[in-house]
């Protein structure tokens, strides 16, 4: 039984060639389908360590990884990102299940361990953290969700305990570049789904429910430091959903608004 490793990606030049040193463990051929909006040396890297390589528009993460998935060839299907490490553990227990004829399961989830600053975090809910990345071509009916995507399968999954290592929340900069970049899309979420309009008390709310529940309930600050700046970077992200959720609800954009009232300003007299 073969193995096929998939990665999407864009701009990973500084993570790719470890992401497919570490795939090389357990993978007999390696995807690549890189995001066409890369403009560093993704792609070039993954050809020179042997990976097939294709390019693609960016349509949403399920989709890419939809598309990647159709590229491979193998009998089973294990999915990782740019920033995630096959453990040893992890690859022996990978190639054990697929060499077991008598194996009836479709698919396997995974425990991921998140590095966050530096830290293997094990609270505010980072731990345990299981994805399922590995099935059987056949049984794979896709890649679902525009963010936090889920793999679908369409029969009984199990569980595997070598963890996946995840390079995660690399700095202040990344994080707040991460925030901007993925908020939006939650808040998007949220309006299509008819979300009651926002009002001013519910700022207040979903940034203490956030924080209490990453730092408290799920003993974040059991992390130390770590652990508290992730709370408030966790409750910060619920902030900017709420705060793109209200400017989607006001029904214009931000630079309308500000061209309207530039108008005004300027018909009115300075």
């Amino acid at each position: 039984m073969t193995i096929s490793v998939v990665i999407i990606a864009m701009n990973e030049a500084e993570w790719i060639e470890n992401c497919i040193l570490s795939a090389k463990q357990v993978a007999s051929e390696i995807i690549v389908v890189v995001d066409d909006r890369t403009t560093d040396k993704t792609a070039e890297i993954a050809k020179k360590m042997g990976a097939k390589v294709f390019s693609n528009k960016f349509t949403g993460f399920s989709e890419m990884k939809n598309l990647a998935f159709s590229k491979a060839t193998s009998d089973w299907i294990f999915s990782l990102d740019a920033d995630e490490r096959i453990s040893k553990e992890l690859a022996k227990q990978v190639k054990e299940v697929v060499g077991d004829f008598k194996n009836m399961f479709a698919a396997f989830s995974i425990l991921r361990q998140n590095i966050l600053l530096g830290q293997k975090v094990r609270f505010g809910g980072w731990l345990p953290d299981p994805v399922i990345r590995l099935a059987k071509k056949d049984q794979i009916t896709g890649w679902k969700g525009d963010l936090h995507e889920v793999l679908k399968v369409k029969g009984t999954t199990g569980n595997l305990t070598g963890v996946l290592y995840h390079l995660s929340h690399r700095g202040i900069d990344w994080m707040l570049e991460t925030s901007v970049k993925y908020t939006q899309t939650e808040a998007k979420l949220r309006y299509d789904a008819g979300h009651p309009p926002v009002v001013w008390w519910r700022f207040f709310r979903v940034i203490f429910t956030e924080f209490f529940d990453r730092l408290i309930i799920k003993n974040g600050w059991r992390d130390g430091t770590v652990g508290i700046i992730e709370a408030i970077s966790q409750a910060f992200n619920m902030f900017l959903i709420y705060v793109h959720l209200w400017e989607m609800q006001k029904g214009k954009q931000m630079d309308t608004i500000y061209k309207d009232i530039d108008k005004e300003i300027s018909t009115n007299g300075f």
